[in-house]
């Protein structure tokens, strides 16, 4: 170790020698730590509880961490950033500089003085960085830091252990798992997503490819334009797949550090259980706004009310009701992509309702064969599907969802939509009102 040592110091020497007789800008390798008093003092999980949403914060008391360097711009997917995670959580880390995977490699344990830093988040995601651009006063942004400052923040502990990718299922994607390095297993690309290249290296655009995991559930791979992978195609089998997981805004991401981190090697998905044909559990719609995804119809036939995606205990739903309206009557409609049956057998529809200050107002599940998918569905002809929809919470809302039970959809053909129906009312004194909120959630369709 003495000899790797004094190796790694004259190293050093000879490259700040080179550095003061060229003009070629280069970037000094981190400071190798000397063993000295200086320690860690707080964690990265603390930075997350210390700070406020929304809030730029720097850092003026001396804090440091340390952590593993789990990504970095090796293969340009990452830009000017590294990815640093400790035993309790992780966080990216903006650097004004490229080719920073020469000098911090994956698996390199850096020492971060923070004094002088500052924190703050994009899309929703917590970052550190050398500063705040303020000149919008509408958009401030954490800027990178310095590459003159990088010897003064960052001492280099050595090479060590790179963390073993935590091992999570969809339900386990949460925000404390931001900038972790994660592992998804059972997972495949979208169908319409396979065989198409990771980013757009022509017009240097990042591109987002959907991965649907074989029991339900979907995240984004995220994959820059300038990424030396950009121009291979995705694989058309299941796996797993490693990378770093991130959000931004309500959508969930994951980034790879190269294709090596996708390895799937097995067919398309292999069930255990039924097969699914059809599944949304609304995560990845933006909460407090009118609901609007690909394919789905969300129509006022009366009163102008539509279904809203709301956020409750880290759960996204769709949500309807009448109240606030001031109308005598609210229809709305809620409508599936068209689902074709004549290519499986066995079929059941099943989904989750909760309901919130009952009051009478009405939810039925309708399915069609003769709408047109094109708007005015109070026009086709519609059959009810017997569900076991949530009832009885008069005095706020329901402790638990109510599961609708396995409906049979085996006795239906062709292309068919499904649809949630809502009628209420919001005029005349209270006892005659019908507001009741409902909340729909976890749609699935499944066949044999």
């Amino acid at each position: 170790m003495k000899w790797l040592l004094i190796g790694k110091i004259f190293f050093t020497s000879f490259l700040l020698g080179n550095l003061l007789s060229s003009c070629v800008k280069k970037y000094d390798a981190p400071p190798i730590y000397a063993g000295s008093n200086l320690k860690a003092n707080t964690t990265i999980k603390s930075l997350y509880d210390s700070h406020l949403a929304g809030n730029n914060e720097q850092f003026v008391d001396n804090e440091i961490i340390t952590g593993i360097v789990t990504a970095n711009d090796a293969n340009d997917n990452f830009y000017k950033t590294i990815v640093l995670q400790d035993s309790t959580a992780a966080i990216s880390i903006r650097m004004d500089g490229f080719g920073l995977s020469a000098n911090y490699p994956i698996g390199m344990r850096l020492m971060v003085k923070l004094n002088g830093m500052w924190m703050g988040e994009y899309g929703g995601m917590l970052q550190l960085g050398g500063g705040v651009d303020r000149s919008d006063p509408l958009f401030t942004e954490l800027v990178p830091v310095p590459a003159a400052l990088f010897s003064k923040h960052f001492l280099s502990v050595g090479m060590d252990v790179l963390p073993t990718p935590l091992e999570v299922s969809y339900n386990q994607l949460h925000d404390s798992l931001h900038s972790r390095l994660v592992r998804l297993n059972n997972i495949e690309f979208a169908i319409t997503d396979t065989a198409k290249f990771f980013g757009d290296a022509i017009n240097k655009l990042t591109t987002s490819h959907s991965l649907k995991f074989c029991g339900g559930g979907t995240v984004y791979l995220r994959t820059s334009g300038f990424a030396s992978f950009a121009s291979v195609k995705t694989p058309r089998g299941s796996g797993s797949i490693t990378g770093i997981y991130s959000e931004f805004g309500s959508q969930r991401q994951l980034m790879i550090r190269d294709t090596n981190d996708v390895q799937f090697n097995q067919n398309r998905c292999i069930f255990n259980g039924p097969a699914v044909l059809f599944y949304e559990d609304f995560e990845q719609v933006i909460p407090n706004q009118s609901l609007s995804i690909p394919q789905w119809a969300n129509l006022a036939e009366s009163g102008n009310q539509f279904y809203q995606i709301q956020s409750f205990q880290n759960n996204r739903v769709a949500s309807i009701t009448a109240l606030g309206t001031n109308e005598t009557a609210v229809t709305s409609w809620l409508i599936l992509p068209a689902i074709q049956l004549n290519n499986s057998s066995g079929e059941q529809l099943s989904f989750l309702t909760r309901d919130a200050f009952d009051n009478g107002a009405g939810l039925q599940i309708l399915l069609s064969n003769n709408y047109d998918g094109k708007g005015q569905p109070w026009k086709a002809k519609w059959s009810t599907l017997n569900a076991i929809i949530a009832k009885g919470s008069v005095g706020g809302v329901s402790a638990v969802f109510t599961k609708s039970g396995n409906i049979n959809l085996s006795n239906y053909a062709g292309l068919v939509h499904i649809a949630f129906k809502y009628t209420g009312s919001d005029t005349g004194p209270l006892a005659s009102r019908k507001n009741t909120n409902y909340w729909v959630d976890d749609v699935k369709i499944t066949a044999q």
